[in-house]
């Protein structure tokens, strides 16, 4: 089995009626593309544009216990979402997830979560273009496949070799894709195009050694392990690029210095490092897929102290610490850790009860960090879809809400960021991040009233909008100095008439 992932403010008047409109003007904004058919067994050439989609659906046959999933880019970074549920799935919606750069597989078994929700059974795969990209994709049936996690397509060619940046004769066949194209042009790194080094933009795919580490372009040092960019470090999440000693452990973020002692009675506060279950299986990496499918990952489970390390964990209320076993005959299995307060010294407070207390929105230092920096770095500057229509910046958004709200000095910030989100969420066609359900219930109701258009939406993102806007606002001033003065002149008026008793 080969797998691939990658990882109240108050308003004026004028205020609330400048969000309705746009509020009216941005439902509706995106037109749904219609889900293109793929044929099983067979790979489709196509292209994507810079932060586009390309979607497809496949039926599976009810005989198919398991299907593989093929992505082989000739260039660029595509990636692939895939749902049975969801139509057009994207990072939010989707169940499984193809990030990696170069040539993927990801094998899909029907006892896998989420796998055909009924029948017939549909496929749903949306293609992303990360940068401008052109591919193959393709669905076949791996019922029966040997799995193996590493798998060859020609003797002496291993998946992982395909598009990996190196030109591999081996490779270099029709049952290989010719290399992914590898040997038509060389690269210092998979999916790190010529150019791209020193170019001043951090790529995360040339951030390795043999690109000079992005020639500077993501830190002015060098990196301390290839994929782990400098943000990733005590970011919140483990990584398991930068869960290595060179990287001090990814900081805080991977428990390398945390005890056994936790409080909570199903542990789900548990932060220790146990990695073996209580028959003594080794346990699962969080961040890998193999050998079991899962959706208990960091984006999913945010707070569930998961990541890119194999230690025992609850984060879905089960009744104690558990894991994923590396075993295929075991999925998961409890794990032996001691009772709650056991391992607790004297006065200790469980590591996960010290992180979420020392949480604030906003801590002052340089640069900025917190829930609220993380939510606006996460989601960006609305414009791209990859950045706003994120599990990242979903998760970011419930937290940043969940510290934020009730903090005097940057609730305002919050709540203004909050609502550019939210309008860039309804423009790019994402309306299913929780944090956001009150806004788009609004929204969804004012469409049900036909109050949502494209035209509408195009109307006020125009120049023409905010001529007409900046012109009613001039018009109204200069209504209120009209009716001031005439307000002064009548009682000028009173003042200086003569009464009647004095003729």
């Amino acid at each position: 089995l080969l797998e691939s992932f990658r990882l109240r403010r108050q308003r004026s008047p004028m205020a609330r009626l400048t969000a309705l409109v746009g509020l009216c003007a941005a439902l509706g904004v995106r037109a749904q593309a219609s889900e293109q058919a793929l044929e099983m067994g067979k790979l489709r050439s196509a292209f994507v544009n810079e932060d586009s989609f390309q979607y497809y659906i496949v039926q599976v046959p009810s005989s198919s216990n398991a299907i593989k999933v093929k992505l082989v880019p000739s260039y660029g970074d595509p990636d692939v979402y895939l749902s049975f549920s969801a139509p057009e799935p994207d990072d939010l919606t989707a169940t499984w997830v193809m990030d990696d750069v170069g040539a993927e597989e990801q094998v899909i078994k029907r006892d896998a979560v989420d796998f055909c929700t009924g029948e017939p059974c549909m496929l749903h795969i949306s293609v992303y273009g990360y940068d401008e990209s052109e591919y193959m994709v393709g669905v076949f049936d791996a019922s029966s496949t040997t799995l193996k996690i590493e798998s060859e397509c020609a003797p002496g060619c291993k998946q992982d070799m395909i598009a990996d940046g190196v030109c591999q004769p081996a490779c270099k066949n029709s049952a290989c894709y010719d290399d992914g194209g590898d040997c038509e042009e060389q690269n210092c790194a998979p999916g790190c195009d010529e150019g791209w080094v020193g170019d001043e933009y951090c790529d995360e795919a040339c951030f390795v050694e043999a690109c000079n580490w992005d020639g500077g372009d993501c830190s002015e040092n060098s990196g301390c392990n290839t994929g782990c960019l400098p943000e990733y470090i005590n970011d919140g999440e483990c990584d398991s690029e930068c869960n290595v000693a060179a990287c001090g452990f990814d900081g805080d973020d991977c428990f390398a210095r945390s005890t056994e002692c936790y409080g909570e009675a199903d542990g789900k506060d548990y932060r220790g490092t146990k990695n073996t279950t209580k028959s003594g299986k080794e346990c699962q990496a969080w961040d890998a897929q193999f050998p079991q499918q899962h959706t208990r990952t960091h984006l999913n489970y945010p707070s569930g102290g998961l990541g890119g390390h194999n230690y025992c964990r609850n984060p879905d209320g089960e009744t104690a610490p558990w894991c994923y076993t590396v075993d295929m005959e075991l999925r998961w299995e409890y794990c032996n850790v001691a009772q709650p307060w056991q391992h607790c010294k004297q006065n200790e407070v469980p590591l996960a009860t010290q992180q979420a207390g020392a949480v604030q929105c906003l801590n002052p230092t340089q640069p900025p960090s917190g829930p609220l920096p993380r939510f606006e770095a996460a989601c960006g500057n609305g414009e791209s879809h990859a950045d706003v229509c994120s599990r990242t910046c979903c998760n970011a958004a419930k937290a940043a809400a969940a510290y934020c709200a009730n903090d005097e000095i940057h609730s305002g910030r919050h709540q203004d960021y909050k609502m550019k989100i939210a309008f860039s969420m309804l423009k790019q066609g994402c309306n299913s991040c929780e944090a956001f359900s009150d806004f788009f219930g609004n929204a969804h109701l004012l469409d049900g009233l036909g109050l949502g258009s494209k035209g509408m939406y195009r109307f006020v993102d125009s120049f023409g909008f905010k001529l007409l806007v900046a012109s009613f606002l001039i018009m109204l001033i200069m209504l209120c100095v009209i009716a001031a003065s005439i307000a002064r002149y009548v009682w000028q008026r009173r003042q200086y008439a003569m009464p009647e008793s004095a003729v």
